[in-house]
């Protein structure tokens, strides 16, 4: 009960700290939208340019974990995690500009976790089993239309998902963009609790037929971070780039084509210890994205490719990556089943003593939405053969089991885990090595998830999932005293 209590006072502490930005922005601002002398009028009109909102979410997990022989660490542990987000946006006419805070804090984390996200929150947090913390999460002026028709550009504290710079306003094709292909090699990491974003800015043109985007930052801290997350750029990450898309029927019809190139630049220490030198990666790739209307239902695809050249430290990139998917949902039966199957591979090293770096580097990406819930891989040096299953009993709730097969790429390289760097202490991407006296085994096992996820009203959902890893001997060699990992949570979010 005084978990709870002490809770409940640190919620309404924040909900009360985002009403007082908010009405304290209201009244900066009004002054700036009009001067007429009728106070009324200026009201009314500050009123249309000028919406807001906020978004409460809670989540506990338990894990039951990889654990290795001869260390002392704690298997089993759980924790709670709560995050507050207000906004508030301001447009007129061709100008747009968007204030999201943040109030972040978690309860009871591991001390001495073996493995999972509790000890990297910890450790992240200065070895706090209780931090908390408020940050400015994003801060930035949109432009669209102007001077040019078709012209828009936004700069500032963004977030950015890499492959979603075009959608449609078409359920199924935007589903597709969102949930399997943005976030691959960029993305704002939003399931942890701090979230990624980035100081920079992007820009572009866009018409019906093509779209051409322009995206440069410095990437922050953040993710399992709450002292420093998102208040410090990390020295230095920088990513730079840009894509371009042919749009959904201009070519082929419910299909769209992209090529895009991104260089990543990390010269913090942790890298240039791991690696000899900076990190200069230039990725370039393509993507393919299409849904249509086939038989009683409806099929959607997916193909991507990159590969990669520059500088791995003291080593010449030369590595590359595919993923394919295809899915089809039955519309006329009941549940809607969609059922969906794919690969995704990401090179390996096959000879570390040579001059080249093989194994695909992943960049700042959300993994979590890919490669099992569990996050216990990183697409490097991976294998994953996969399927999905999406029921719909009801138009407020859905069902979803999701199978992974893991193999690596490669048996020279270790079994690779992490979702990119998130503080200047370490290089963001865990190195799983066998333990003295075992060789790297390819097979790493296989991971079950499901998920239930209700919405009973449209400002309240709730999320419960559970997973299951079953190591085989590539984890076994490295979590020699246990090699299954469970983990459980349950999510809810208020919006309003």
């Amino acid at each position: 009960m005084t978990h709870l209590t002490n809770y409940l006072k640190l919620l309404w502490k924040e909900i009360l700290l985002f009403l007082m930005i908010l009405l304290s922005l209201c009244i900066i601002s009004a002054p700036l939208i009009s001067r007429a002398s009728d106070l009324e009028e200026s009201v009314e009109k500050f009123k249309n340019h000028v919406s807001g909102g906020v978004n409460i979410r809670l989540r506990n997990e338990l894990w039951n974990t990889f654990e290795k022989q001869g260390v002392s660490t704690d298997r089993t542990y759980d924790f709670f995690l709560v995050r507050t987000r207000g906004f508030i946006d301001i447009f007129w006419n061709n100008f747009f500009l968007h204030v999201m805070g943040q109030g972040v804090k978690a309860f009871n984390l591991p001390r001495n976790g073996a493995f999972g996200p509790g000890p990297l929150y910890f450790s992240a947090s200065d070895d706090d089993t209780g931090p908390g913390n408020f940050q400015i999460a994003e801060a930035y002026l949109q432009i669209k239309d102007f001077p040019v028709l078709g012209f828009y550009l936004t700069g500032g504290r963004i977030g950015f998902l890499d492959g979603a710079e075009v959608l449609y306003g078409e359920p199924k094709i935007d589903w597709v963009i969102k949930a399997r292909l943005s976030e691959r090699l960029i993305g704002n990491w939003d399931w942890v609790n701090i979230g990624r974003r980035f100081d920079g800015g992007t820009f572009g043109f866009g018409n019906r037929i093509f779209d051409l985007n322009v995206f440069g930052a410095n990437v922050l801290q953040g993710g399992y971070d709450f002292d420093d997350g998102l208040w410090k750029e990390l020295d230095h990450v920088v990513v730079v780039g840009g894509s371009f898309t042919l749009k959904k029927d201009v070519i082929v019809p419910g299909t769209q084509f992209k090529v895009f190139n991104y260089f990543y630049f990390d010269d913090r220490t942790p890298a240039r210890e791991l690696a000899g030198d900076d990190l200069e990666i230039n990725t370039t790739g393509a993507s393919i994205v299409g849904a249509y209307e086939v038989g009683p239902g409806q099929m959607d695809l997916l193909l991507w490719f990159a590969f990669q050249t520059g500088d791995f430290g003291d080593l010449d990139q030369k590595a590359f990556g595919f993923i394919g998917e295809i899915g089809y949902q039955f519309l006329q039966v009941p549940l809607k089943p969609w059922l969906r199957i794919g690969l995704a591979y990401a090179s390996g090293d096959d000879d570390p003593d040579d001059s080249d770096h093989g194994t695909f580097f992943n960049m700042v990406p959300t993994n979590h939405k890919w490669y099992g819930y569990a996050d216990a891989v990183a697409f490097s040096n991976l294998e994953d053969y996969y399927f999905q299953l999406i029921l719909t009993p009801h138009s407020k709730v859905a069902f979803a089991i999701d199978g992974h097969l893991f193999r690596l790429a490669s048996d020279d390289e270790f079994w690779i885990s992490g979702s990119g760097p998130f503080n200047n202490e370490v290089f963001g991407y865990a190195f799983n090595k066998p333990v003295s006296g075992e060789d790297i085994k390819r097979n790493l096992g296989g991971e079950l998830d499901f998920t239930l996820s209700i919405k009973p009203v449209d400002f309240l959902s709730l999320d419960i999932g559970y997973s299951h890893f079953f190591g085989a001997k590539g984890v076994e060699v490295v979590f020699d005293k246990e090699d299954q990992l469970d983990w459980f949570y349950v999510q809810t979010e208020i919006s309003f």
